[in-house]
């Protein structure tokens, strides 16, 4: 190759001021673009959080308003005025740091209400729609949109200003709530004697008055309703001479008086032993020989051979007979289906609740009612007996009514069912399905009484009953709870008692409720309930337990019932649908 052709192939020498200059404008164009694009993700990202902060807005506005629609439209209304007020977007929070709720409602309203779109209604899942209905709306839809929000840099590149749009719609959730009631006999005792120590004579006097009126003041015989002693009353004379005689039998004592002058009162006790009693030609002597009396003689009167006139009265083996007759029950018929006036007169007689009161060989309807609540309490023995205001079982009824009553003050797409324990069988006992016909739920429940199919406690039993009609009829996409109440310890199960195996019974119910997502609110009512028992069931399903302490009036049970199915079903299950 010719030296002239590598001469034309060496390249050619850039000078290095004239290399320096093309970076300058270079580093000066890429600066400018860099410039640009950093102020256009500033504006870009102010862009995006005031959406954020405006759809945060929006859904809390929507749930506080589906929160209230149950107080009214006007209440939910004000409430998501409220809450778009207190949650600002941008710099609004300066316009409403002054000045009370009310006053800075009206200001937003007044600057930014043209942006507000809200509607009231009922959510239909299939159209995605919130479609408008006359009354009892359940969903709130709340649509905001803010206009000329300023760029930081957006004028560099011709705009200045953005507009925002967020929308957001809440609804209740409809509910399906099985109440499983606690009917074991143990739910009168707040009425009968044997509470008398805790709650005080007079209440269970007075609330002895009220179930009497509850049955309807029925009269038997010469029933008072005070328990008083009977009084005998011998054969009317047949001649002048002879007297007339009674005897106020008092176990242990006897009252025995005449129309005439008594010589002498004799007295047969359980024991065998005999005493004789000498008045002195007293009208009215108290024979005490301090063992129950059997038999009495009284001497008092002549016959008409002027022979001494004895009357004898039978506490033995015709004791009963006597009393009945002494009380003019001998031609009464007992009024239910179990029990009898005998069976009465010997609870009566005996120890037990009646002797521990201090009415032990008295007659009345106090006694009478405690007779009912203690030994007849079913509705086999008595059918009428749930009529009657024992407790704690009617402060539950009280307050399943008004725990109705919250639950109709809805849009009436909540259902409820009742299950109770124990069923004839010892099991669980469906009353009622599900349904929307609250008032049969009512009415279903005041209908029952305190052992009403049997008397012991299958907290389980019940739970499974609960828990099997979710499952069979519980709507989809509804919430399904158990609000489950006892005032006492798990002790049936298969058939017998086993308190072990029945609180085995109730945790293995509790998980199975878990795997099906229903929660559990538990309510131990009562010294005698199991607190912890039914702590765990809550734990376990994220329920919520509820303790009403024993000891208390029945006052005080009605107030604590009333506050925690107030909660129950007051709370209203949220959700946001968009």
């Amino acid at each position: 190759m010719s030296s002239r052709r590598r001469d034309r192939e060496k390249p050619i020498a850039v000078r290095p001021a004239l290399r320096r200059g093309v970076i300058v404008v270079l580093s000066a164009v890429l600066m400018i673009v860099m410039m640009g694009f950093i102020a256009l993700s500033v504006d870009v990202g102010y862009m995006f959080t005031m959406q954020s902060q405006l759809q945060r807005s929006v859904d809390a506005a929507a749930l506080a308003g589906a929160g209230t629609l149950i107080e009214g439209e006007d209440v939910a209304t004000a409430k998501v005025h409220e809450y778009l007020t207190h949650n600002p977007v941008g710099l609004q929070w300066k316009e409403f740091t002054d000045g009370d709720t009310a006053a800075n409602v009206d200001l937003f309203l007044s600057k930014y209400g043209d942006g507000l779109e809200l509607s009231l209604g009922q959510w239909n899942s299939s159209t995605q729609r919130v479609e408008s209905v006359e009354e009892g709306p359940t969903t709130v839809s709340v649509r905001m949109t803010y206009q000329n929000m300023p760029f930081f840099f957006g004028h560099l590149l011709g705009r200045d200003s953005f507009d925002i749009t967020a929308e957001s719609i809440a609804t209740y959730q409809n509910r399906d709530i099985m109440l499983v009631l606690d009917l074991s006999g143990s739910m009168n005792d707040d009425s009968e004697f044997k509470s008398i120590g805790r709650l005080g004579l007079e209440h269970i006097y007075t609330n002895s008055q009220q179930m009497y009126a509850d049955l309807g003041y029925p009269v038997y015989g010469n029933l008072t309703f005070d328990p008083a002693y009977a009084k005998a009353t011998g054969t009317a004379p047949i001649s002048d001479g002879q007297a007339r005689t009674s005897v106020t039998y008092r176990g242990p004592s006897a009252v025995v008086t005449s129309d005439k002058a008594i010589s002498k009162v004799t007295v047969r006790t359980s024991g065998g032993s005999t005493y004789n009693y000498y008045p002195s030609g007293a009208t009215s002597y108290t024979a005490s020989p301090n063992q129950e009396i059997r038999y009495v003689w009284i001497t008092s009167g002549k016959n008409a051979d002027n022979s001494d006139q004895v009357h004898s009265f039978d506490f033995d083996g015709n004791r009963l007979a006597t009393i009945r007759k002494a009380l003019a029950l001998d031609n009464v018929a007992y009024p239910y289906p179990q029990g009898s006036w005998n069976d009465y007169l010997n609870y009566c007689l005996g120890t037990g609740q009646n002797n521990d009161a201090g009415y032990r060989y008295k007659f009345g309807y106090m006694s009478w009612i405690n007779y009912l609540l203690e030994k007849r309490y079913s509705s086999d023995a008595t059918p009428d007996l749930w009529k009657a205001s024992a407790h704690p079982i009617t402060a539950v009824k009280n307050s399943v009514d008004l725990f109705i009553h919250f639950m109709q003050e809805g849009d009436g797409r909540d259902r409820v069912g009742l299950a109770v324990y124990n069923a004839p069988n010892g099991n669980g006992l469906l009353e009622s399905t599900l349904t929307e016909n609250l008032g049969f739920i009512m009415s279903q429940t005041r209908q029952r009484q305190a052992g009403h199919y049997h008397n012991y406690t299958n907290i389980g039993g019940g739970m499974t009953t609960g828990r099997e009609e979710l499952q069979a009829r519980g709507r989809e996409g509804s919430v399904k709870m158990m609000v489950l109440l006892t005032d006492g310890q798990a002790n049936w199960v298969n058939g017998g008692v086993n308190s072990t195996a029945a609180k085995q019974y109730v945790i293995d119910e509790a998980y199975l409720c878990k795997d099906q997502g229903f929660k559990i609110i538990t309510i131990s009512l009562g010294a005698g309930a199991d607190t912890a028992l039914m702590d765990e069931v809550a734990r376990i399903t994220d329920g919520v337990h509820f303790n009403v302490p024993g000891g208390q009036s029945v006052a005080e049970y009605s107030e604590d019932l009333t506050e925690i199915f107030r909660q129950v079903a007051g709370a209203r299950p949220l959700k946001l649908v968009k």
